[in-house]
């Protein structure tokens, strides 16, 4: 008798968690599906290009996309890093882009722009600026790799991380 109440028990719990799983995975289904690789932006690249809506990914080799902010002495250090994998990358400036963050409204992010033009579609923008928060950045300096679809590949924090990650 004993046997027969475990196991009825048994099939019941069982049972109750195959009705948990199937409404997690119902619930999970309605999720919506994570959209296209689109980053929020507004404002002009210093060489013109409109980004006030959001602009899509290019596809193939991933996007470079480097955080810097004038005044940071490690953004100097990683600067011509940044430069040189630009250069480097396949798809050139399209596939690489630079945000150069003035936080400090004293120093002036013209000597990076003008720096990283030639290699990289570059941005100036203030703190709270939506690329800041799309990639939850709070440090500098930062690079990012984007796949085609918007996903993170990886991200490097300083020169030799950088040359690292570009290594391997």
């Amino acid at each position: 008798m004993i046997a027969l109440v475990l196991s009825v028990l048994a099939l019941g719990v069982t049972a109750l968690n195959l009705l948990l799983c199937y409404g997690i995975i119902r619930r999970l289904r309605a999720e919506p599906a994570p959209g296209p690789g689109v980053l929020p932006s507004t404002g002009h690249t210093v060489t013109g290009l409109r980004v006030g809506v959001p602009i899509a990914l290019p596809a193939g080799s991933p996007t470079l996309v480097g955080f810097f902010s004038p005044g940071c002495d490690a953004c100097e250090d990683l600067l011509p890093a940044f430069t040189r994998a630009a250069e480097a990358h396949p798809g050139g400036t399209g596939k690489v882009t630079a945000v150069v963050v003035e936080v400090d409204q004293d120093v002036d992010g013209r000597s990076y722009a003008d720096a990283l033009s030639p290699v990289a579609e570059v941005l100036r923008v203030p703190p709270a600026s939506p690329w800041v928060t799309a990639f939850g950045v709070t440090g500098f300096p930062q690079v990012h790799a984007l796949t085609e679809d918007g996903a993170l590949r990886w991200s490097a924090l300083g020169p030799a991380d950088l040359e690292r990650r570009l290594a391997g």
